[in-house]
């Protein structure tokens, strides 16, 4: 195969600050995610015992599950796995990797995230979320709980402009980093605080612009937004986490400018490193999910469920679901795979 696929057209010069920025949240929090819990097989073997590890500070009280509670579960989880495999397949050889990937990559992403959240929803025994909003509510509601460890505890709220955002979550925030900057470990917190921090920022000004389509009072030709509504709506709006931003990029390519995240790169390994964090950062976010699972409804439920899956699709014992079943398979015996 020629070396030549390697070398394409140059960014398009509207799109590659963009690119550039999200490629850099997406690296910086994939390097932090590695750091912390391990990497390729180790991944999700490390972010299920932190979470399990993490969760015994909470009380939650697990109780067996209804057949129809389990098949739910087992549903979603299902439909989760399946996004992350799709998404294994189209980075495993760099040789066929497509460099429009990431115009679709984010919606996949997302999805995995999204499916992993109802599945939880159904485990705790609450409510199923029946749209995207309801999800995302729900989850920024039990990371303020405390159930999960950093990154996904990083959360912000209030508003409406910057001076008024708050944070939670975080260990060493102490301010900003120019999005264009190289990535670095001593500013990883302070990249994804401005990433959050951005992501509730357009979710406000949407909401505000909604506010200002209602039918204006007697008199007016439009309806203004005082700083005081502003404030009002901030503080009744979730607090914003990872998985606000996952469903902000996802919107962005459905429905907004995938262009950015295609055409901006300034080669194929460019747009690679871009899926790659995005990948690495997916695969966590679901692992900890399904350890929020498992604390509700025992390992020997995951072990079961990633078994049946494997058993369908014919998922290789290496690909990443085959390391969820062994980590499962493990905890159901009483063991951890970081501990051999």
């Amino acid at each position: 195969m020629s070396f030549q696929r390697f070398f394409v057209q140059p960014a398009a010069p509207e799109y590659a600050e963009t690119f550039r920025a999200y490629r850099n949240y997406f690296e910086d929090l994939a390097s932090c995610i590695g750091g912390y819990y391990g990497v390729a097989d180790s991944l999700v073997a490390g972010v299920h015992d932190a979470v399990l590890a993490h969760v015994r500070t909470v009380r939650i009280n697990r109780k067996p599950l209804t057949k129809s509670s389990r098949q739910l579960i087992g549903d979603c989880l299902c439909k989760s796995w399946s996004r992350l495999h799709r998404i294994e397949r189209e980075l495993a050889d760099p040789w066929t990797f497509d460099e429009e990937v990431n115009g679709w990559l984010p919606n996949h992403c997302y999805y995995a995230a999204y499916y992993g959240v109802l599945a939880y929803a159904a485990a705790s025994r609450q409510s199923i979320p029946r749209d995207h909003r309801t999800a995302l509510n729900l989850i920024a509601k039990e990371i303020g709980r405390g159930l999960l460890p950093y990154p996904w505890s990083a959360s912000c709220s209030d508003g409406p402009d910057t001076a008024a955002i708050t944070y939670d979550g975080f260990s060493t925030l102490v301010g900003s980093v120019h999005v264009l900057s190289t990535p670095d470990p001593g500013t990883t917190e302070n990249r994804l605080g401005m990433l959050l921090r951005t992501t509730r920022q357009k979710d406000l000004e949407r909401l505000y612009a909604q506010e200002r389509q209602r039918k204006p009072a007697p008199g007016r030709i439009r309806r203004n937004v005082s700083r005081q509504m502003k404030e009002r709506i901030a503080a009744k709006t979730e607090a914003t986490t990872l998985f606000d931003v996952l469903y902000r990029l996802r919107r962005k390519v459905d429905y907004h400018d995938a262009d950015a995240l295609v055409l901006g790169a300034d080669h194929e390994m460019d747009a690679r490193r871009l899926a790659e964090g995005l990948a690495i950062v997916t695969n966590a976010t679901v692992a900890a999910l399904e350890a929020l699972i498992a604390a509700y409804c025992g390992p020997a439920e995951l072990t079961s469920m990633t078994d049946a899956y494997l058993r369908k699709r014919s998922a290789a014992p290496a690909s990443t679901l085959g390391v969820r079943a062994r980590s499962w398979a493990a905890r159901s015996k009483g063991v951890t795979l970081s501990q051999g």
